[in-house]
């Protein structure tokens, strides 16, 4: 039994209690543990993706509603993930998916599958439909020719390709190739 409760506090102090994802602690773990094999040159590619307007959606429905929605989302990344690749909460409304061998034509059409089950998926709270967009940016290890592709480039360079895509209007994925919009 006394096993049984660490490791049940092992797992909640590496994993979100909301979405039951690895939280930012246990993906930055996974992260370094990834950097030989960036080193090597393996194909990988890190999606940074939020919920659009989340303060407005709490507002609107309450944090319980709030919490509806990022449950959903997550269970809709994982459902538009492959069991290889690793997706995490990375705090508040923001999550991130690092997919390994991987080449970036596919990356986008993984990420475009995310967005078309956002926009497809009914949100639903007290009987009140929520709309409900993200913004995402991607960032390739192809990208580093002149500098090396260690994980903190990579987050660093999908967070400012998010931005970029909240910058353009939100509800839409910046990558190398430019914005597409669903």
């Amino acid at each position: 039994e006394q096993k049984q409760n660490e490791a049940r506090i092992q797992h909640l102090a590496r994993h979100d209690a909301l979405t039951d994802l690895p939280n930012r602690i246990e993906f930055l773990e996974q992260m370094a543990k990834t950097e030989a094999s960036l080193s090597r040159g393996e194909m990988a590619a890190v999606l940074y993706i939020d919920l659009d307007h989340f303060k407005t959606i709490n507002d609107s429905i309450g944090h319980l509603g709030g919490d509806y929605i990022l449950q959903r989302f997550a269970d809709i990344l994982v459902s538009q993930t492959r069991s290889m690749d690793v997706v995490a909460r990375f705090g508040g409304e923001e999550f991130i998916v690092v997919f390994s061998a991987v080449e970036h034509g596919d990356v986008r059409q993984f990420v475009q599958r995310i967005l078309e089950a956002v926009h497809e998926e009914r949100f639903v709270f007290n009987d009140k439909d929520i709309p409900v967009t993200v913004s995402a940016g991607v960032a390739g290890i192809e990208e580093f020719v002149d500098q090396p592709a260690t994980p903190d480039a990579l987050i660093a360079g999908a967070d400012d390709r998010l931005y970029l895509a909240k910058q353009a209007g939100r509800d839409c994925l910046v990558d190398a190739s430019g914005t597409l919009r669903i």
